[in-house]
Parts: structure tokens; C-alpha cells; sequence
């Protein structure tokens, strides 16, 4: 019996002798730590550091943020129009145009409706063009894009109400 107790008491001590351990500083101030301080990447979002200042509390961009990345969009996807474009380009292509549909539905929330009709037109299957085709269609997407947000939204910086 005195056996079992001293072994519960010395199995008690280097138990808690390991839990104290983990909590003592260690002496490396930077131990832990992914980024240097001012970086950036310590940037709580939504605090004017980093990736949170583009974006609202409903996690949707601010309206001019998100016009500025579509020119963007269609610059670069302009620029790959006539390029020798490879079959790994065009899944990477699709896949663009795949996530473009993701953050126009989650900037503009659509009716279902227009978002069904844009996707199952701009989102085919990826055999059914060729490369330099999907440049092209990205293009067309885009533009189609921006006229949707002309006619849905206006050509004002604020976000209006897309639902009717």
C-alpha cells in the first residue's frame, strides 16, 4: 500500500513538474512567431493592415476594390489572348473562371437565376475548347461580368442592393 502511494506521489511530481516546464518561458522571444512584427502578417483583419482592408464585415469587398481586380482580371486575361498556350493552361483557366464566378456571387449575391444562366454558360466542360479558346472565353466572361455589375449594381462606388 505504501508502495502504490509513493508511486502515485512521485508519478504526481514529474507530472506536474512537465506541465510547469511547458508553461516557462523558454528565452526565445521570437519562438513561436511566423512573422516579424510590422510585416504585416500579425495584422488582426478589418484593423487597416494587411488583406482585411479591402473587405467589409459581410466578408464582401469594398465596391471600388473589387472594379480595380476585375480591370485587373481582364488585363491579364487579355494579355494570354494569341499566347501558345499549353493543355495545363487551359485547366488553369477554367479554374479562373471558376473561382471569378465564386467571388462575383459572394461580392453581389445574384439571383439565383442570372447566377445559374452565367455559370452553365461561362463554366463548360474543359474539353469542349482549346487552350487559346479558354483564354478567349475568360475574356468574354470578364467583360460579360462587368456588364452584369453595370446593370445590376450601377457605376457608382457603393453597393446597391442587387436583389428585386
Amino acid at each position: 500500500m505504501r508502495i502504490a502511494a509513493l508511486a502515485i506521489a512521485i508519478g504526481a511530481l514529474v507530472l506536474g513538474g512537465a506541465a510547469t516546464a511547458q508553461g516557462m518561458p523558454s528565452g526565445d522571444a521570437s519562438r513561436g512567431k511566423t512573422n516579424p512584427a510590422g510585416t504585416g502578417g500579425d495584422d488582426i483583419p478589418g484593423t487597416g493592415g494587411g488583406w482585411g482592408r479591402k473587405y467589409d464585415a459581410n466578408g464582401r469587398m469594398r465596391e471600388k476594390d473589387y472594379r480595380a481586380e476585375l480591370a485587373r482580371n481582364i488585363a491579364d486575361a487579355e494579355r494570354l489572348v494569341g499566347q501558345p498556350l499549353t493543355d495545363r493552361d487551359r485547366g488553369r483557366i477554367r479554374e479562373a473562371i471558376r473561382s471569378d464566378l465564386i467571388a462575383w456571387r459572394k461580392q453581389y449575391d445574384p439571383r439565383r437565376a442570372d447566377y445559374r444562366e452565367m455559370h452553365d454558360r461561362w463554366l463548360v466542360d474543359e474539353g469542349s475548347l482549346p487552350p487559346d479558346g479558354w483564354a478567349k472565353h475568360r475574356v468574354d466572361w470578364l467583360h460579360a461580368q462587368r456588364q452584369w455589375i453595370l446593370a445590376n449594381v450601377g457605376t457608382g462606388e457603393t453597393l446597391e442592393a442587387v436583389r428585386r
